[in-house]
């Protein structure tokens, strides 16, 4: 794969904030891009990113405009500079709210890859 899709599947209440890492233990791995998912304007990137083997990345809802999601909806994305394995890559959300103040549950929450 040469990138993965950060996505919450369902969240009633939609997607307050979150902080998320995504790291690749895969020699010579090496991030090329990160892109904002549905919280764009909000979107920043903490640590690592472009030539980093790992990415910190939080946003924050201040509109709303994540509001209720019923189907698979990306969070942010990354594209890797060359082909890795999808099990030398891990995802660990150090916070993940509803705008009712919840934490989104983890069976909700997820990576995809991408071709």
């Amino acid at each position: 794969m040469t990138g993965v899709r950060v996505v919450v599947t369902e969240s009633p209440a939609g997607v307050q904030k979150y902080t998320a890492r995504v790291a690749c233990d895969a020699p010579e791995a090496e991030i090329d891009a990160v892109e904002a998912g549905v919280l764009e304007r909000y979107f920043e990137i903490v640590e690592g990113g472009d030539g980093a083997s790992f990415v910190r990345a939080r946003a924050v809802d201040m509109t709303g405009e994540a509001g209720e999601i019923t189907e698979p909806t990306g969070l942010f994305s990354i594209q890797f500079a060359d082909p890795v394995s999808p099990q030398s890559v891990t995802l660990q959300f150090e916070t993940v709210l509803d705008h009712d103040g919840e934490t989104v549950p983890d069976e909700n929450l997820r990576f995809e890859a991408m071709a």
